[in-house]
């Protein structure tokens, strides 16, 4: 599997610090993705901590009710960090990968830019959502996370 993610790193790598005229873009663009995946991690751990902290309670006295709100949380908690990360491999591939003009190039960035932010503010406002919802509440208190997700 490293192989298989070795190759498509170093051109990535080579496309976001080229010597060109527009890598202050790419780096800007990059930076920004790379700065949102790094604030979302927190929310990807917060996910396996929950799905810990859901395998230790009894299931079998838990309503299917517990099932569809742990499910929507787990996924809105996991997704602005994965829409970070993929953001960034899909603006190497509009670029370098692409046969599209310029002008499209540029529409379709600003596209993969519009739809990844409402993504990730969707998700976060799902996920203040998602947290106030009674299932959801004791995980939400004895992690002190209501200062964080309820406001």
């Amino acid at each position: 599997m490293e192989e298989k993610i070795q190759p498509e790193i170093k051109p990535m790598f080579k496309f976001y610090f080229s010597n060109s005229w527009y890598s202050f873009f790419n780096i800007s663009y990059l930076l920004f993705f790379v700065y949102s995946a790094i604030f979302y991690f927190d929310n990807v751990i917060l996910a396996i901590k929950f799905i810990f902290h859901t395998l230790i309670l009894s299931t079998s006295l838990l309503n299917i009710n517990y099932l569809f709100w742990n499910i929507a949380f787990i996924i809105s908690l996991i997704i602005p960090f994965s829409a970070s990360i993929y953001a960034l491999f899909i603006y190497h591939n509009i670029w370098e990968k692409s046969d599209l003009k310029t002008k499209q190039k540029f529409v379709s960035t600003i596209f993969v830019i519009i739809t990844t932010i409402t993504i990730i503010v969707s998700m976060d406002d799902i996920v203040r959502y998602v947290s106030k919802q009674d299932p959801l509440i004791d995980f939400v208190q004895k992690n002190e996370l209501s200062g964080r997700l309820i406001n």
